[in-house]
């Protein structure tokens, strides 16, 4: 192996101010969260394009560029991956969540709910979480664990919603928490069958429904 000389001060490439420049170099714990960051990346990739069934770790390890070793090292076991991807999706929702309120009030956002949900659930990584939920069907172990997470996702949700609801001076329904599984598992179901149909027009026309259903719900939406 040739082991390359180390450049002396006069060789080393100058910044504009005639400084040195310097490489700065990450933490261990900052290549650790970048090489988990990039997994998960791939892994929801790889379940959008391939499904449950076609998404080994392997097919993950390859398209994130990581050792076999680093994989293993973050997620011993698929389910881990999974898991983690069920909780940085919903993390991911959330900020895009936030993100759509910066721009109208909460009423208005409120009544544009079903179509952000669109949005936010049928995109790549909604898909891969609906992925990972079917083939839960399979995989007790799966099931176990993912059941705890959700429900944990589920009452994260819900707290969130309420003070939507609150910012927007609405009641909270007695239903609440039903409706709000309800809109959810209809955009699923939605997601679903556009990505099987490819009838996204159609699909759009069911949003709207729902955002009819929501103005019946809360009746204040439109005042």
């Amino acid at each position: 192996m040739t082991i390359k000389p180390i450049p002396s001060v006069a060789s080393k490439p100058k910044s504009a101010m005639g400084v040195a420049s310097k490489t700065v170099r990450r933490t261990q714990e900052e290549r650790s969260s970048a090489t988990r960051a990039r997994v998960i990346n791939a892994a929801i990739k790889c379940l959008h394009q391939f499904g449950y069934g076609g998404t080994s770790t392997t097919l993950v390890t390859d398209e994130a560029g990581v050792s076999r070793g680093a994989m293993l090292h973050q997620f011993p076991a698929k389910s881990d991956l999974m898991l983690a991807v069920v909780r940085a999706v919903f993390e991911q929702d959330g900020e895009l969540y936030e993100r759509s309120m910066k721009a109208v009030s909460p009423r208005q956002w409120m009544r544009e709910l079903p179509s952000t949900m669109w949005e936010v659930i049928s995109r790549p990584a909604g898909i891969a979480v609906i992925e990972i939920m079917l083939a839960s069907r399979s995989d007790a172990d799966l099931a176990k664990q993912l059941r705890a997470v959700q429900q944990q996702i589920n009452r994260e949700a819900r707290t969130w919603v309420l003070k939507r609801l609150e910012d927007a001076d609405l009641e909270v329904h007695p239903d609440d928490d039903a409706i709000h599984r309800l809109f959810v598992a209809a955009v699923r179901g939605l997601a679903l069958e556009q990505l099987f149909m490819r009838n996204k027009a159609e699909v759009m026309k069911s949003i709207a429904v729902l955002s009819n259903v929501l103005r019946q719900l809360y009746p204040d939406l439109d005042r």
